[in-house]
C-alpha cells in the first residue's frame, strides 16, 4: 500500500484505504416545474479514507506531526488508472484512541482518518 503525507511516506501505518468520488452539483440542480431532475455537475472531488493500524506513541506523534497543517498533500494510487496521484485534501478530525498503557509503553487502537480533496 502506498500512501505519504507532505513527502512522508506512512505506507507502512495504513492497513486499509478506499477512495471516493464526490460529484458536486450547483443550487441550481433539483426538481423543475414539471416535475423533472436537473443537475448541473459542477466538478468531482475524491475522499481518501484511511484507516491506520494499531501504533506506537512514537509513530502516532509522527504521524499527527504530519498532520498539524489544515491541508496537506496526499501521495496514493489512483484506482482509476492506477498510476501514482497527489492530491491536495483536507484532513477529518484525527481521533488517536489509547488501548494500553503498560510499563510506558503506549499502544494506540487503529484509527480511521478521512482527506478531502479541495
Amino acid at each position: 500500500m502506498y500512501f505519504r503525507i507532505n513527502n512522508t511516506d506512512f505506507s507502512g501505518l495504513v492497513s486499509g484505504l478506499k477512495v471516493g468520488y464526490e460529484t458536486l452539483v450547483s443550487d441550481n440542480s433539483g426538481r423543475n416545474a414539471n416535475g423533472d431532475t436537473v443537475i448541473d455537475i459542477v466538478n468531482t472531488k475524491r475522499k481518501v479514507y484511511v484507516t491506520f493500524r494499531h501504533m506506537t506513541s512514537t509513530e502516532m506523534s509522527g504521524l499527527l506531526n504530519a498532520l498539524k497543517d489544515f491541508v496537506v498533500n496526499v501521495d496514493f494510487r489512483n484506482p482509476e488508472t492506477g498510476a501514482l496521484m497527489t492530491i491536495s485534501a483536507y484532513i477529518g478530525t484525527p481521533e488517536p484512541e489509547y488501548y494500553t498503557i503498560q510499563d510506558k509503553m503506549v499502544v494506540f487502537k487503529p484509527m480511521n482518518l478521512n482527506f478531502i480533496e479541495l
